[in-house]
């Protein structure tokens, strides 16, 4: 109990000697995807034409702790959700779409019959890393752009799998929701994250912000008997930031 008091009035101290302080709410979308590693070549190669990339939700706040100017230390919290879609193009009668959902059983032959599975995993997040300034000094009352390194610890929420059906339903439905993506998730990771920021002053203590980052997980995110899965993405955030306060 004590080392964790001490060492809580020790980051605390540490916060409070940065001059100025800032609070950036953000929302944002991640294009996400997956490496996959498997001993079984045949399935990978059949697995990389199928899956692609897709578009995910994504928000935080984030703290900037700046106390030589063009320099800022930031952590924060965040939803952060990544993952994949798999198609399945041109399914024939009485095949298997997924075990929870069985065999096609539908005669119509007036539309291709198709399947897109999308693979979510969903994180709380802890943005933790460290801004360069790269623009001109004399431009820093109207705009700013950042270099941004940072290691992102992560702690799975929930996994889960949506399928649409195009062409066919299936249970009267063409739309489902699965736990059970075939997948066991690492219940904590590390993203390594990399890219940039841009603020704009748009009045006195209120700049509007971008972030193009991209991220890729250190360990892997999933796996099962077959094959591992490691995600990277590219997110794109706009954001408030605010300043809050000085030393």
């Amino acid at each position: 109990m004590y080392r964790i008091v001490l060492l809580s009035i020790t980051v605390f101290s540490f916060i409070l000697s940065y001059s100025q302080k800032y609070i950036k709410p953000y929302i944002g979308v991640n294009f996400s995807s997956r490496i996959m590693d498997s001993q079984y070549e045949l399935r990978k190669d059949s697995l990389d034409k199928a899956d692609k990339i897709k578009k995910l939700p994504c928000a935080g706040v984030i703290l900037l702790f700046e106390k030589k100017s063009g320099r800022e230390f930031y952590f924060g919290v965040a939803y952060n959700e990544s993952g994949f879609e798999r198609q399945r193009l041109n399914y024939k009668f009485q095949d298997t779409v997924h075990p929870q959902l069985g065999q096609i059983h539908d005669l119509s032959q007036a539309a291709q019959k198709n399947g897109y599975f999308t693979y979510h995993f969903k994180y709380l997040e802890f943005p933790t890393g460290y801004n360069i300034q790269i623009t001109p000094r004399q431009e820093m009352h109207r705009f700013t752009g950042w270099f941004n390194i940072g290691l992102n610890p992560q702690f799975l929420i929930k996994q889960n799998m949506t399928i649409f059906l195009q062409g066919f339903t299936m249970k009267g439905k063409n739309k489902f929701n699965l736990s059970n993506t075939g997948y066991n998730a690492a219940k904590v990771n590390v993203a390594l994250q990399t890219g940039g920021r841009f603020d704009v002053n748009i009045k006195n203590k209120f700049w509007v912000t971008s972030d193009a980052l991209f991220k890729i997980n250190l360990n892997n995110n999933a796996e099962n008997s077959f094959e591992k899965l490691r995600i990277w993405y590219l997110s794109l955030n706009i954001g408030i930031r605010y300043e809050i306060g000085s030393y």
